[in-house]
């Protein structure tokens, strides 16, 4: 058994997100379904996130204590965000991510540690600049965030007052994205890991297909 987990892992992971993601579609398109989709969510966040991690060539206690300090921060940011409305806007998390502490799923730390893990290794296959890097990562994870919001909603994750996030938003997402790729540079954190960009182009279509079927449907 733990040798076929780790065969599936190292030679089937990738295609295994594409047909995960295309059936969470296919739940989503059949009404009756649709709540089971919900419901399975932070089990499938959960699996994902651990099988991308799975694939980290370099553990140290300084790599857990940057993935540490990522979801701590992002934890506080949320926590603050959704008791007063700053520096995201007026927002409410509903029951799509599971368990939740002080009104924030704990999934929402575990997904900025991913979103940063995921995006920065993706920059840096396109420039060796540390520059660059960080501000194209923290910028990619606002496009993704950009599409997100808007499937958010229909996953019952969460929802802004008058279902508009903010401009504000957009600025604190990136201002939060820009010093979490600060430190992970700093920190030199090696995230060459295939997995997690193509879990993180997965997300990114599901979540552009389910907002463009929304669109569709009116």
């Amino acid at each position: 058994m733990k040798q076929f987990i780790e065969q599936f892992l190292n030679q089937y992971l990738i295609r295994s997100f594409v047909i995960l993601y295309a059936g969470g579609l296919l739940l989503y398109f059949i009404p009756a379904t649709r709540p089971v989709l919900i419901f399975m969510t932070p089990l499938t966040l959960l699996l994902v996130n651990g099988s991308v991690f799975y694939h980290h060539k370099r553990w140290s206690a300084k790599v857990l204590g940057v993935f540490a300090f990522i979801y701590v921060g992002s934890m506080l940011a949320e926590m603050i965000g959704v008791a007063t409305g700053w520096p995201f806007g007026t927002y409410q998390y509903g029951d799509g991510l599971g368990f939740k502490t002080k009104g924030v799923p704990y999934l929402i730390g575990l997904n900025w540690v991913f979103l940063t893990y995921a995006s920065h290794d993706i920059m840096s296959r396109i420039s060796n600049n540390k520059f660059v890097i960080v501000t194209g990562a923290a910028l990619l994870m606002v496009i993704y965030d950009l599409i997100l919001e808007k499937a958010a909603p229909l996953m019952d994750m969460w929802v802004f007052k008058d279902n508009y996030p903010p401009l504000a938003n957009y600025i604190a997402w990136f201002v939060l994205a820009f010093v979490f790729h600060v430190v992970l540079a700093t920190a030199k954190v090696k995230t060459e890991n295939k997995p997690a960009r193509w879990l993180l182009f997965s997300q990114m279509g599901f979540f552009l297909i389910l907002v463009a079927y929304s669109i569709y449907l009116g």
